[in-house]
């Protein structure tokens, strides 16, 4: 975390009001020592006084990256995030527990400071189950303006329109892979997988499909499913 701590600086679980979140995702073989590593440094000073909210997730299945888990802080805006950045270079604490006990149990695969581009609205901090679209999309207006379009009617239809879905950038860390990811919250993973399946056969997502083929490549397909919030 220090590296990317340092790099932001140089360069430089979720609410609805969120408009930062930060992704550590991370290959794991003891989900559990994770878990209480992380409850350990979310009950310090530090943890305690990030204005964001703090969530641990896994990757079910993984698709094609390492990264078996995510942890994710998702802030409202730019001054939370910056108390969060500046406080932890102050917190002995938490840089010893982050960059030692939960060391011991994770490794890093990538990190990513990501923005929504759009999002229908809805809380997905309420939302358990996430499907990720990860892709590489070459006119970012266009395929915007064909993805709200295809999504909000797709969800009225489906019936997931009281779910968070909608689409974002990475703007700092490991983006070279893709460009942007889209998602679709659900309740649980029976609900997620239902909607997928339905969508993924219905005309109109053929249609979608057709329209965007130009102008945007799929890289990863995978499932977020919410672990903790702490």
């Amino acid at each position: 975390m220090k590296k990317l701590l340092l790099s932001l600086f140089l360069f430089s679980s979720l609410s609805i009001n969120a408009q930062y979140c930060l992704f550590f995702d991370i290959k794991v073989d003891e989900p559990e020592m994770v878990v209480s590593a992380l409850t350990e440094i979310m009950n310090t000073e530090w943890g305690k006084n990030i204005q964001a909210t703090k969530s641990l997730f896994a990757y079910l299945p993984n698709g094609t990256t390492e990264s078996t888990h995510s942890i994710q802080f998702c802030f409202p805006n730019e001054a939370a995030f910056e108390q969060a950045f500046m406080s932890y270079g102050q917190s002995r604490d938490a840089q010893l527990l982050w960059e030692g006990k939960l060391a011991e149990f994770s490794e890093d695969i990538s990190q990513t400071l990501n923005t929504p581009v759009w999002y229908n609205g809805e809380d997905w901090a309420e939302d358990n189950v996430f499907m990720i679209y990860q892709m590489d999309v070459s006119n970012a207006g266009a395929y915007l303006k064909e993805f709200k379009s295809f999504s909000q009617k797709m969800a009225k239809k489906l019936g997931f329109d009281k779910n968070s879905f909608g689409l974002a950038a990475p703007i700092l860390g490991k983006n070279k892979d893709y460009s942007h990811f889209a998602w679709i919250g659900a309740a649980d993973i029976k609900s997620s997988l239902s909607s997928t399946k339905k969508m993924l056969s219905d005309p109109s997502f053929a249609e979608f499909s057709k329209k965007v083929s130009g102008i945007r490549k799929v890289i990863n397909t995978t499932m977020l499913v919410r672990l903790a919030d702490f």
